[in-house]
C-alpha cells in the first residue's frame, strides 16, 4: 500500500512538473547569447577593422523557442567573402544574422553589439613576432624562481593584413597563475586568442619551462666596482675599490655565480649631484639572484683631472 503511494507522489510530480513547463514556456522572454564572429576570406588577402570576437545578441521569443538557443541552432557569425581587390564595407549585424540563422517568426532578435562591423580588405602578409609568457608564480616557503620562464618555441609566424600586422611586434600566451610551487613548471600553455579572427597563427600553444629551486644566501668578496660614463679627462679612485655582495638565490645557482656575474657600479652623474662624499652602488646579478648587503654599504670618491 505504502508503495502504491510513492507511485502516485511520484507521479503527481512529474505531472505538476510537465504543467509547470508547458505554462511557463509559452510566455514570452529575452535572453542574451555571445555569438563568436568569423569572417573567411580567400588569399592572397586578409581582413582588418573593429572586428570583435564575439558579438552580444539579445534575442525575444516563447520559452519553447528559445529553447532551440541551447539545441539545434548553430549560433555563429559566419561570412564569407571572395574578393579580387582590396575594399571596404559595413556589416549590419542584426540584419545578417535575421538572413542566416533560420529564425522561426516566434523568435526574434531584439539587439546586436556591436550593431555594425568595418571590414577593411587588405593584402595579406606573414612575419614572425616574439612570444611573451604572462605567468605569475607563487613559490612554497623556501623556494623560489631562478631565471626567466622560457617558452618553446620562443618567436610564431602569424599571417593577416598588412596594416594590422604592422602594429604587432610580439604575442602572449593566455594568462596562468601557479600557486604552492615547489618544482620545476614544464607544461603546454595556450597563446592569446584575442585576435584570432583576424590572424593566422602558426600554432596555438607553446611549451613552458620555469625552473624553480630551493632558496640559499652566499657572500661574494672582492667584486670589483667601477665608475660609469667618465669623462675622457676625468678619473674617479673609489675607496675601497672592491666590495663584498650576499646574494639570495637558487641552490644550484649560486653555486655558478662568480665575480664576473655580478656588477657594481656607480654612476658618473651620481658623483657629480652628490654632496655627501660617499654613494651606494648599483648592482647587476643573474636573473632570480638579490642583492641581501654590501660591505661596506657606501663608497668614497675622489674625482682627479687625468694626467696627459
Amino acid at each position: 500500500m505504502l508503495k502504491y503511494r510513492y507511485h502516485i507522489v511520484i507521479a503527481s510530480f512529474v505531472l505538476s512538473v510537465i504543467l509547470w513547463l508547458s505554462l511557463n514556456l509559452n510566455q514570452t522572454y529575452e535572453i542574451e547569447k555571445t555569438i563568436p564572429v568569423k569572417i573567411n576570406i580567400n588569399k592572397p588577402f586578409a581582413v582588418s577593422g573593429n572586428i570583435p570576437l564575439n558579438l552580444e545578441v539579445k534575442f525575444r521569443g516563447s520559452g519553447w523557442n528559445l529553447l532551440r538557443l541551447f539545441t539545434s541552432l548553430n549560433l555563429q557569425f559566419n561570412y564569407d567573402i571572395n574578393t579580387r581587390k582590396k575594399d571596404r564595407f559595413i556589416l549590419l549585424t542584426k540584419d545578417y544574422l535575421e538572413s542566416n540563422l533560420g529564425l522561426t517568426d516566434n523568435m526574434v532578435i531584439v539587439s546586436a553589439f556591436p550593431e555594425t562591423l568595418f571590414v577593411n580588405i587588405e593584402s595579406y602578409e606573414e612575419k614572425y613576432v616574439k612570444l611573451v609568457p604572462r605567468v605569475s608564480i607563487e613559490c612554497m616557503e623556501g623556494y623560489q624562481v631562478v631565471g626567466k620562464p622560457v617558452l618553446t618555441p620562443d618567436s610564431l609566424k602569424i599571417g593577416g593584413a598588412v596594416d594590422l600586422l604592422k602594429n604587432i611586434s610580439q604575442l602572449n600566451t593566455k594568462s596562468f597563475f601557479f600557486d604552492g610551487v615547489n618544482a620545476e613548471i614544464m607544461r603546454n600553455i595556450p597563446v592569446s586568442d584575442s585576435l584570432s579572427n583576424l590572424l593566422w597563427i602558426s600554432q596555438n600553444e607553446v611549451r613552458l619551462m620555469v625552473n624553480i629551486e630551493l632558496t640559499a644566501e652566499k657572500e661574494f668578496t672582492g667584486v670589483e666596482i667601477g665608475v660609469s660614463d667618465i669623462p675622457p679627462d676625468k678619473d674617479v679612485l673609489l675607496i675601497p675599490q672592491t666590495i663584498a655582495v650576499h646574494l639570495k638565490g637558487g641552490v644550484n645557482q649560486l653555486a655558478k655565480v662568480d665575480n664576473t656575474k655580478i656588477k657594481a657600479v656607480i654612476d658618473f652623474a651620481k658623483i657629480l649631484s652628490d654632496t655627501t662624499g660617499s654613494l651606494s652602488p648599483k648592482f647587476d646579478v643573474p636573473e632570480g639572484c638579490i642583492v641581501i648587503a654590501s660591505k661596506p654599504d657606501l663608497i668614497q670618491y675622489v674625482i682627479k683631472k687625468k694626467t696627459q
